[in-house]
């Protein structure tokens, strides 16, 4: 996969990074710390083959999705999710 961007944030004195991922007309992106997934959530995006990543990252529905991807980590979501399904 190619990495498109990398867009780094702190949360709880915590050094984290939303990594967007493009491969096989899929956009992935997901938060990583320490350079492994902080969570087991991942997004994507399934691209026709007319369109382009880097269009795609021009769109609000991206920068959408980003923001959802940091209140993930945000609103300890991963957490509570193991906790629903344990």
């Amino acid at each position: 996969m190619k990495l498109l961007k990398n867009i780094p944030f702190d949360f709880e004195n915590k050094k984290y990074e939303i990594r967007i991922l493009f491969g096989d007309n899929t956009i992935n992106i997901a938060a990583f710390r320490n350079n492994y997934p902080a969570n087991g959530f991942r997004r994507q995006i399934k691209l026709t083959k007319n369109s382009t990543p880097e269009k795609a990252l021009d769109s609000k529905m991206v920068t959408d999705i980003i923001d959802w991807v940091k209140n993930d980590i945000f609103e300890n979501r991963w957490d509570t999710f193991l906790s629903a399904v344990s």
